[in-house]
Protein backbone atom coordinates (compact mmCIF):
# COMPACT_ATOMS: atom_id res chain seq x y z
CA UNK A 1 0.00 0.00 0.00
CA UNK A 2 1.38 3.51 -0.78
CA UNK A 3 0.33 6.56 0.78
CA UNK A 4 0.54 10.06 0.01
CA UNK A 5 0.96 12.45 2.67
CA UNK A 6 0.95 16.30 2.54
CA UNK A 7 2.14 18.48 5.34
CA UNK A 8 1.78 22.27 5.62
CA UNK A 9 0.76 24.55 8.42
CA UNK A 10 -1.27 27.30 9.45
CA UNK A 11 1.40 29.46 9.73
CA UNK A 12 4.35 30.56 7.51
CA UNK A 13 7.07 33.27 8.58
CA UNK A 14 8.39 33.48 5.43
CA UNK A 15 4.81 34.11 3.49
CA UNK A 16 2.17 33.98 5.61
CA UNK A 17 -0.90 32.02 3.85
CA UNK A 18 1.19 30.42 1.21
CA UNK A 19 0.30 27.03 1.95
CA UNK A 20 -3.06 27.80 1.18
CA UNK A 21 -3.50 31.23 -1.21
CA UNK A 22 -5.17 31.22 -4.03
CA UNK A 23 -3.48 30.56 -7.30
CA UNK A 24 -5.67 29.89 -10.47
CA UNK A 25 -8.82 29.06 -8.81
CA UNK A 26 -7.08 26.85 -6.34
CA UNK A 27 -5.72 26.91 -2.51
CA UNK A 28 -1.93 25.98 -3.25
CA UNK A 29 -2.12 22.84 -1.37
CA UNK A 30 -4.37 21.08 -3.65
CA UNK A 31 -2.18 20.99 -6.35
CA UNK A 32 -0.25 18.50 -4.75
CA UNK A 33 -3.18 16.57 -3.88
CA UNK A 34 -4.38 16.53 -7.25
CA UNK A 35 -1.71 15.00 -8.13
CA UNK A 36 -1.28 11.89 -5.58
CA UNK A 37 -5.37 11.76 -6.39
CA UNK A 38 -4.72 10.89 -10.13
CA UNK A 39 -1.96 8.94 -8.86
CA UNK A 40 -2.63 5.68 -9.78
CA UNK A 41 0.07 3.89 -7.64
CA UNK A 42 -1.35 5.76 -4.18
CA UNK A 43 -3.91 4.22 -2.32
CA UNK A 44 -4.44 6.60 0.48
CA UNK A 45 -3.71 10.27 1.25
CA UNK A 46 -3.56 11.87 4.33
CA UNK A 47 -2.74 15.58 5.53
CA UNK A 48 -0.77 16.70 8.22
CA UNK A 49 -1.69 20.18 9.21
CA UNK A 50 -3.19 22.33 11.94
CA UNK A 51 -4.69 24.63 9.40
CA UNK A 52 -8.53 24.86 9.00
CA UNK A 53 -8.25 26.01 5.45
CA UNK A 54 -6.17 23.25 4.46
CA UNK A 55 -8.08 20.75 6.45
CA UNK A 56 -11.21 21.89 4.26
CA UNK A 57 -9.36 20.60 0.83
CA UNK A 58 -9.32 16.88 2.41
CA UNK A 59 -12.99 16.25 1.09
CA UNK A 60 -11.87 17.23 -2.16
CA UNK A 61 -9.20 14.49 -2.90
CA UNK A 62 -10.46 11.60 -0.36
CA UNK A 63 -7.75 13.01 2.06
CA UNK A 64 -7.54 12.02 5.81
CA UNK A 65 -6.86 14.35 8.00
CA UNK A 66 -4.18 14.37 11.05
CA UNK A 67 -4.44 16.79 13.44
CA UNK A 68 -1.34 18.27 13.76
CA UNK A 69 -0.44 19.16 17.68
CA UNK A 70 0.86 22.73 17.81
CA UNK A 71 4.20 21.90 19.57
CA UNK A 72 4.44 20.39 15.81
CA UNK A 73 3.08 23.85 13.47
CA UNK A 74 5.93 25.90 14.73
CA UNK A 75 9.00 27.56 13.01
CA UNK A 76 11.11 25.73 14.94
CA UNK A 77 9.11 22.18 14.50
CA UNK A 78 11.42 19.76 12.47
CA UNK A 79 10.00 17.91 9.73
CA UNK A 80 11.18 14.64 10.81
CA UNK A 81 9.40 15.00 14.48
CA UNK A 82 5.80 16.29 12.05
CA UNK A 83 6.52 12.72 9.58
CA UNK A 84 7.09 10.00 12.47
CA UNK A 85 4.06 11.52 14.06
CA UNK A 86 2.04 11.03 10.95
CA UNK A 87 3.51 8.05 10.07
CA UNK A 88 2.78 6.73 13.49
CA UNK A 89 -1.14 7.86 13.05
CA UNK A 90 -0.80 6.53 9.92
CA UNK A 91 0.36 2.76 10.33
CA UNK A 92 -2.42 2.63 12.99
CA UNK A 93 -4.98 3.63 10.72
CA UNK A 94 -4.28 1.35 8.32
CA UNK A 95 -3.14 -1.43 10.78
CA UNK A 96 -0.32 -2.26 8.34
CA UNK A 97 3.18 -0.70 8.01
CA UNK A 98 3.00 1.25 4.04
CA UNK A 99 5.16 0.00 1.74
CA UNK A 100 5.86 3.82 0.43
CA UNK A 101 5.05 7.08 1.39
CA UNK A 102 4.88 9.69 -0.87
CA UNK A 103 5.48 13.15 0.65
CA UNK A 104 3.77 15.98 -0.91
CA UNK A 105 4.52 19.60 0.53
CA UNK A 106 1.28 21.86 0.59
CA UNK A 107 3.40 24.71 -1.12
CA UNK A 108 4.11 22.77 -4.79
CA UNK A 109 1.13 23.74 -7.57
CA UNK A 110 4.01 22.35 -9.93
CA UNK A 111 3.78 18.92 -9.21
CA UNK A 112 2.25 16.20 -11.68
CA UNK A 113 1.14 13.05 -11.32
CA UNK A 114 3.08 11.53 -13.56
CA UNK A 115 6.36 12.80 -11.89
CA UNK A 116 4.84 11.25 -8.75
CA UNK A 117 4.49 7.49 -10.61
CA UNK A 118 7.90 7.66 -12.20
CA UNK A 119 9.39 8.27 -8.72
CA UNK A 120 8.08 5.49 -7.17
CA UNK A 121 8.55 2.97 -9.98
CA UNK A 122 12.02 4.23 -9.77
CA UNK A 123 11.55 2.87 -5.91
CA UNK A 124 10.20 -0.40 -6.50
CA UNK A 125 12.48 -1.39 -9.45
CA UNK A 126 16.04 -0.32 -7.48
CA UNK A 127 15.68 -1.93 -4.04
CA UNK A 128 19.06 -0.55 -2.82
CA UNK A 129 17.18 3.26 -2.73
CA UNK A 130 15.48 4.37 -0.07
CA UNK A 131 14.19 7.57 -1.43
CA UNK A 132 13.52 10.02 -4.18
CA UNK A 133 13.06 13.61 -5.12
CA UNK A 134 11.72 15.80 -8.40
Amino acid sequence: MIVGLQIGKEKSTGRPGKNYMQLLGRQMNEYSLLAAYHCNEIDNIYISTDSPAIKNSANKFNAKVIDRPSKLATPDALTEDVLTHAYNIIAEDLGTIPEMIVLLFANTPTLDFKKLQEGIKILRNDPTLDSCFS
